[in-house]
């Protein structure tokens, strides 16, 4: 026997293989018209311990979305209706549940909050990669390091040259960059040119 509680229990294909027609959704529905289904399903609703039950679920903070698709995904389970059956009854059964709380004193939770998810810092994701994918984090690291010992290089090569440089080309330098003195040259030449 399968266990049918865990995900993946059973191989792709393994329903095909049973007796057709044991499961109550492979047998005729019955209810084909969705007026039908909501009747019953208010009717039953109707009844003082469901009734309990549904304020009870929604004071405590179940909305009533959750509570629609649960009544609505049961009664296809059950085989009292199809799938589209059990789609086009929800707005009513929402409609249903609304005027119950409201007639109780409540204003319930209609919708699921969809939280939003979480940005990713960069500090995040590198903590991720790290634990992940340490491969890539350590190719990733060593080409930060490699660009600051690059820089840093650059940086005393060229205090280097500086320092070695003399110093009328230093203050050349200094003052404007090796351009200046070419400029000069050329206001020069168009005198005499």
């Amino acid at each position: 026997m399968l266990d049918k509680i865990k995900a993946m229990s059973a191989p792709p294909g393994h329903s095909l293989t049973g007796e057709q027609g044991k499961w109550a959704w492979e047998q005729p529905s019955r209810f084909s018209d969705p007026n039908d289904a909501i009747d019953f399903i208010t009717d039953k609703l109707d009844e003082t311990v469901p009734q309990e039950d549904m304020l009870k679920m929604m004071t405590a903070g179940i909305t009533i979305e959750e509570i629609v698709n649960q009544i609505s995904f049961k009664g296809f389970m059950q085989g009292a209706f199809n799938p589209d059956v059990a789609e086009l009854i929800k707005p009513a059964l929402a409609m249903y549940l609304m005027k119950l709380s409201i007639d109780n004193g409540f204003t319930p939770r209609l919708f699921i909050q969809e939280e939003p998810e979480p940005e990713v810092t960069d500090q995040r994701f590198f903590s991720i990669m790290k634990e992940r994918n340490p491969e890539l984090f350590n190719a990733m690291n060593e080409q930060i390091n490699r660009g600051v010992r690059l820089q840093e290089q650059a940086a005393v090569n060229q205090a280097r040259v500086m320092e070695e440089m003399p110093e009328e080309m230093s203050e050349d330098i200094d003052q404007g960059g090796f351009l200046a003195p070419i400029e000069e040259e050329e206001e020069e030449m168009e005198q005499y040119g």
